[in-house]
């Protein structure tokens, strides 16, 4: 237990680090220089291209090669590589994007491969990263010009990293599973995409909710503070709960919280809460599908991110961002995850 714990807290540290890092970066180094609106859109956009996307092949890729410790420091060398090429944002971001896209898969399978197909240690990975990505933008903003101070902690976190790698192959004996290609079935279908379903729309709600009395960096800081603390319970109830019953009840609740959500910030956050507890369910599920496959069900999940950020990236954000919309989108996805998690769990696969 002493090793997964070294492991999860090591990875999650350095998942902050990175995601802090990269949002530092975009906001402190490339927007104050950018001439064009434009560029800055195409290089954001390319960023999230790279960093969620992508994570797709390279996770099919780190399958097989069975490096990931590896794979994660190669990710924060590229995105310190990606601080020296800030005045040309569109190649800084494609760089970061790419060092942050190794970053996740990379400890996403190391985490996965020690979590015994439950999803608490999954919760305390993924976690830190949406701290990391506000505490990164808000300090860029407000002034915090510490380019120097960043890329050291990013090199230590590289060096720690490697060392990790040794551990594993050597003291922990950890590695993955051998690739082999999953039989399709009609269940492993209706799995993959009603949990993709909801991923891509955890991801495109979660950027639209704009709410007016998120007017200063300390509401900001509390509204992050429930997405963090989602996504830990996320993976301590459903372990304990089950995964249907957990997913269900706490979209059910973020639902009626929604509604009533515009006009008080504690119960909006408590929508946003209860609505990340789903996040480490959807990720375990479609891992625990795709058993020998870690790496490809970790990208899976990040592509659908990607999907659900694409609107809000292009700037379609404002249609769906009332209570009426919100309840039903967060019911229907709950609805469409019931589905999912039904057939998982025919599987016989379920944590109940």
């Amino acid at each position: 237990m002493k090793s997964k714990i070294h492991i999860v807290s090591v990875y999650s540290i350095i998942h902050f680090i990175v995601d802090f890092s990269c949002a530092y970066l975009i906001t402190n180094l490339i927007v104050p220089i950018s001439t064009s609106v434009y560029t800055l859109i195409i290089a954001v956009l390319l960023y999230n291209f790279f960093a969620f996307a992508l994570q797709l092949p390279i996770g099919i890729i780190a399958d097989k090669l069975n490096k990931n410790a590896l794979i994660s420091c190669l990710g924060c060398l590229l995105i310190i590589f990606g601080f020296a090429f800030f005045k040309f944002s569109i190649l800084s971001c494609i760089i970061i994007g790419l060092g942050n896209a190794c970053f996740h898969i990379g400890g996403g399978i190391d985490i996965l491969n020690i979590s015994n197909k439950k999803a608490k240690l999954l919760g305390i990975y993924v976690a830190p990263g949406a701290m990391g990505l506000f505490l990164g933008g808000a300090l860029g903003w407000y002034g915090f010009n510490q380019t120097i101070l960043v890329i050291i902690v990013l090199l230590l976190s590289a060096i720690a990293l490697v060392h990790l790698y040794v551990n594993m192959k050597s003291k922990y004996k950890i590695n993955n599973l051998t690739p082999k290609l999953e039989t399709i079935t009609k269940k492993h279908i209706i799995i993959l995409l009603t949990l993709l379903f909801a991923v891509c729309i955890r991801a495109y709600l979660g950027l639209i909710l704009t709410y007016t009395w998120k007017s200063d960096i300390w509401i900001g800081l509390i509204f992050v503070s429930c997405i963090v603390l989602g996504k830990v319970l996320g993976g301590f109830i459903s372990d304990k709960f089950g995964l249907i019953r957990t997913a269900v009840i706490s979209l059910c609740l973020s639902a009626i919280f929604f509604v009533f959500s515009f006009n008080s910030e504690i119960i909006g956050f408590l929508a946003i809460l209860t609505f990340n507890i789903s996040m480490p369910i959807t990720l375990i599920g479609l891992a625990n599908t795709f058993n020998n496959n870690k790496g490809f069900a970790f990208g899976l999940t990040t592509f659908a991110l990607f999907l659900g950020a694409v609107p809000v990236l292009l700037k379609f954000e404002t249609m769906f961002f009332n209570p009426i919309s919100l309840f039903i989108i967060t019911i229907i996805t709950s609805i469409v995850l019931y589905i999912g998690l039904k057939s998982y769990e025919s599987l016989g696969m379920d944590n109940d």
